[in-house]
């Protein structure tokens, strides 16, 4: 019995995040504002230096969930200045023959834990309308449609729906653990 594992990505395994970011790309080139094409042209020290929060100066958590030491998921949480109240979740993916098994919904909890612990009031996203699967996620985890729809990528026929979903403080979120990031085990998967 395999479990999967979430963790916090770092300049120093850039190759991690590298390998799921464009395993996410190449498998649901539908779904993001980037392209596979794109993101294969950056140097190592470009894919190091987006895991460089600290010298970026920006709040961020760049997460990977893992299976026996190769990464099936990728999510990042990212709170925008000015505005510290939103917690944003962008590169969203799980390896398609993992999807189901709750590494999706595990990704999402640590954002949900990291934004509470940063006082952000609302979580939001943006998901590719075609994307019945991920839709249908987002709303069972209390995500709704918020704002009109709009292009995926400039000239895209392909639309996004934003979405959001209000966070309750610490105190009032007993139904979800605010369990620390680094014991992010997840659920033992069949």
């Amino acid at each position: 019995m395999s479990e999967f594992e979430i963790k916090i990505l770092t300049a120093k395994n850039w190759e991690l995040y590298k390998s799921a970011r464009l395993s996410s790309l190449r498998d649901s080139p539908d779904s993001f504002g980037s392209t596979y094409d794109q993101e294969t042209t950056l140097s190592d020290a470009e894919w190091q230096s987006r895991l460089d929060l600290k010298f970026r100066d920006i709040d961020a958590l760049p997460l990977v969930a893992e299976l026996d030491g190769k990464p099936v998921g990728v999510a990042w949480g990212f709170i925008h200045k000015p505005d510290l109240r939103i917690a944003h979740i962008y590169q969203m993916w799980v390896s398609p023959e993992l999807r189901g098994k709750g590494i999706a919904k595990s990704l999402l909890r640590e954002i949900e834990a990291w934004a509470i612990s940063r006082g952000c009031g609302l979580m939001a996203l943006a998901v590719t309308t075609s994307n019945e699967a991920a839709v249908n996620l987002y709303r069972s985890f209390g995500f709704i449609a918020a704002g009109q729809l709009e292009e995926l990528r400039i000239g895209s026929e392909r639309m996004v729906q934003p979405m959001v979903m209000k966070l309750n403080s610490a105190a009032q979120h007993s139904n979800r653990s605010l369990r620390s990031l680094g014991r992010a085990k997840a659920r033992a998967l069949t």
